[in-house]
C-alpha cells in the first residue's frame, strides 16, 4: 500500500516521506529541509507527524506552507506539547492582508499531543490563518493518533530532555492486485484501483458498482463497470498490512527503550536515528541521542524485519560505514 524513504541523506535533516500507491496521498515524518521533494510530491501530503520542533525537524514548515498557498489543500499536522504555539509563531511571522481574495480552500488542522489529552486548532488561508478552536482538552489515550479505514498511526512520548514523539504507521490489511488477472480481464492499472481498495476497506457491499476507466493512446476516455464482489474474487489477494516506524532524538534509557520496542514491534521497516558510535556513548548521553549500536539493538528487540539508520553526527563525515556497520552488527546479532 505504501513505500517509504528518507527525504535527505543521513547527515542532513531527518525526515521520512511515505507514499501511498495508487492514491494521490502521502504523509511526512518530520519537517526538516524539504527541498529534495518536488512540488508534486509535497502537494500529495495529507498528514505530517512532527517529532519535536528543533530547527532541523521543523524548518521545512515554511517551505510546505509556501508550496500549498493558492491551492486546494487540507493538511493535518501533529506534534508535541507546545506545537500549536510553534505553528502560530511561524504563521504570525508573515503578513496575510490579501489572502481573502484567494479562491482556494487551503486549510491546516494542527493537533498538539499530550500524554492524556490533545488540543486541536484549524487555520484557513481565506481567514488569514486566524485560529479556530476545534478541541481544547480532548481526551487522548496517549497512543492512537489516527484511525482510518486503511491505516492507523500510533505515537510514543520519548525523552530528549523535552518530549520527542516517535511514530508508527500500519495499514490495516494489504490488498494485493493480481496483475495477471487484470490483464486477463483487459483492465489497466490506474487511479481507479485506489478507489476500489477504499471501497473494500470501507466495508462496502459486494453489489457496489466500481467504475474502471482509462485513457487510450489518443487520450480518449473509456470505461467499464463491475460489481465490487466480482473484482474482489478475481483480482485481489489480501495479506497482513505493512508497518513502518520512525524514531528520532531520544536518549537511551530504560523507559525510552521499552516505549520504542513496544511502538515498533514487528515493523516491516524501522527508521531509527544513529548519530554516534558506541565509543562515543557518553557524548550521545549528554546530547540525549542514541548510538548506532543502541539503535541496532532496539530494532532487533522490536523484531523489525528491516532497518534504516539516519541523523548521523557531522563528526563522522566520510566514515558513515562505521555507523552502518555497528548498527547492522547489533541488528543481526543472534
Amino acid at each position: 500500500m505504501f513505500s517509504a524513504q528518507l527525504i535527505n541523506n543521513p547527515f542532513d535533516d531527518p525526515g521520512v516521506y511515505v507514499e501511498f500507491r495508487y492514491k494521490r496521498r502521502s504523509i511526512l515524518f518530520d519537517l526538516g529541509n524539504l527541498h529534495h521533494l518536488s512540488a508534486r510530491e509535497l502537494l500529495k501530503i495529507s498528514h505530517v507527524f512532527v517529532s519535536h520542533t528543533h530547527m532541523d525537524h521543523f524548518i521545512g514548515f515554511d517551505y510546505l506552507l509556501r508550496i500549498c498557498l493558492g491551492r486546494d489543500q487540507h493538511i493535518s499536522l501533529f506534534g508535541p506539547p507546545g506545537f500549536i504555539k510553534n505553528v502560530e509563531n511561524k504563521i504570525g511571522a508573515y503578513t496575510w492582508n490579501l489572502v481573502e481574495n484567494y479562491t482556494n480552500t487551503f486549510t491546516l488542522d494542527i493537533t498538539e499531543l499530550h500524554e492524556k489529552h490533545k488540543r486541536i486548532r484549524r487555520y484557513r488561508c481565506q481567514s488569514a490563518f486566524k485560529p479556530e478552536v476545534l478541541a481544547d482538552a480532548e481526551d487522548f489515550d496517549g497512543t492512537l493518533v489516527v484511525d482510518r479505514n486503511d491505516f492507523t498511526v500510533k505515537v510514543a512520548f520519548l525523552d530528549h530532555k523535552i518530549p520527542s514523539l516517535a511514530y508508527s504507521i500500519e495499514e490495516k490489511k494489504h490488498i494485493n492486485i493480481k496483475k495477471n488477472a487484470l490483464g486477463e480481464m483487459g483492465l489497466p492499472v490506474g487511479p481507479w484501483l485506489g478507489e476500489f481498495k477504499d471501497k473494500i476497506l470501507g466495508g462496502n457491499p459486494d453489489d457496489t458498482l466500481i467504475e474502471v476507466w482509462w485513457k487510450d493512446k489518443n487520450k480518449r476516455i473509456s470505461g467499464k463497470t463491475f460489481p465490487l464482489g466480482t473484482l474482489k474474487k478475481k483480482i485481489i489477494r489480501i495479506t497482513p498490512g505493512k508497518k513502518i516506524s520512525y524514531i528520532t532524538d531520544a536518549v537511551y534509557n530504560e523507559d525510552n527503550a521499552r516505549k520504542i520496542i513496544e511502538l515498533a514491534r514487528v515493523s516491516d521497516i524501522i527508521f531509527i536515528e544513529s548519530p554516534f558510535l558506541e565509543k562515543d556513548a557518553e557524548i550521545a548521553l549528554k546530547k540525549y541521542h542514541l548510538t548506532a549500536k543502541q539503535a541496532g539493538d532496539l530494532a532487533r528487540m522490536a523484531g523489525a524485519k528491516d532497518m534504516t539508520i539516519f541523523h548521523f553526527s557531522p563528526k563522522y563525515k566520510g566514515r558513515k560505514d562505521l555507523l552502518l556497520g555497528e548498527a547492522m552488527k547489533a541488528f543481526n546479532q543472534d
